[in-house]
């Protein structure tokens, strides 16, 4: 069987468990490319397809979303699983993404989702340690549901039909959530005294929403910016947050 694994990460954990799927699957022919490293158009070669997003702000990544709206329909119906992973609640992560894929005739038959290192979570909360790591045995789980999924695969050769995620009660609870990060953007300061001027937000920032000033330091747009906050964590010296007096104790580094 040819699989093909894509996904967003944000600071790393999405890929991780990419790469996890990527290893339990290892029997087949697997292909795994990070979404803003490879463009693929075409995926009549594939017999499956496996599509991973961060919950940002209760939604997919804009990236991926993106990068889904660009693509083609398909001429042939791929079976797909889609997963998230989340600091807290992921809501309708899933279910935003399968409506998405399958308007493009890539279907959804099963989801998942997993506790990771959440870059919003990390810097808003520092205190809570779930924001810092991977929910126990996510290694076993990850294994159970590839295996669940080419099961499935397997029963759907003839007929592939869609299995959206269902609604959850967690997006009422979570709706304050999903209107503030629509109308407020959290501003990123930069404390000068830090900053090397390396260059490594800008030329990482997936959405290229970090110009230079004239002194060659960092601006954010915040037109541009969706408040991923890889800047943050990817910074050598920590010169970037959300505090505009204090620097974060704690960052995710991957």
């Amino acid at each position: 069987m040819k699989i093909l694994i894509l996904y967003f990460t944000a600071v790393g954990a999405t890929g991780k468990v990419a790469k996890m799927m990527a290893n339990n699957l290892s029997k087949h022919e697997v292909e795994i490319y990070s979404v803003e490293r490879k463009v693929i158009k075409d995926f009549s070669t594939y017999d499956a397809l496996i599509v991973g997003t961060p919950t940002h702000h209760t939604e997919p990544a804009k990236f991926l979303m993106n990068y889904i709206d660009d693509l083609p329909i398909q001429q042939v119906k791929i079976p797909t699983f889609v997963f998230n992973t989340k600091g807290l609640a992921s809501c309708h992560t899933n279910r935003i993404l399968a409506k998405k894929l399958v308007s493009k005739n890539l279907i959804t038959i099963y989801e998942a989702d997993y506790i990771a290192p959440a870059s919003d979570g990390s810097l808003l909360l520092p205190k809570m340690k779930r924001f810092f790591k991977f929910e126990k045995g996510i290694e076993a789980k990850v294994l159970r549901d590839c295996t669940h999924f080419l099961e499935l695969v397997s029963l759907q050769k003839t007929e592939i039909s869609t299995k959206l995620p269902p609604i959850r009660l967690s997006t009422l609870v979570n709706f304050p959530n999903k209107l503030m990060s629509q109308f407020i953007k959290v501003s990123i300061h930069l404390h000068e005294e830090d900053c090397i001027k390396c260059n490594l937000c800008s030329n990482k920032c997936p959405y290229q929403a970090i110009d230079k000033d004239e002194e060659g330091f960092p601006v954010v747009i915040k037109s541009k910016c969706t408040n991923c906050y890889r800047c943050i964590h990817q910074c050598p010296t920590q010169a970037l947050g959300i505090r505009k007096n204090k620097k974060h104790s704690k960052v995710l580094k991957y």
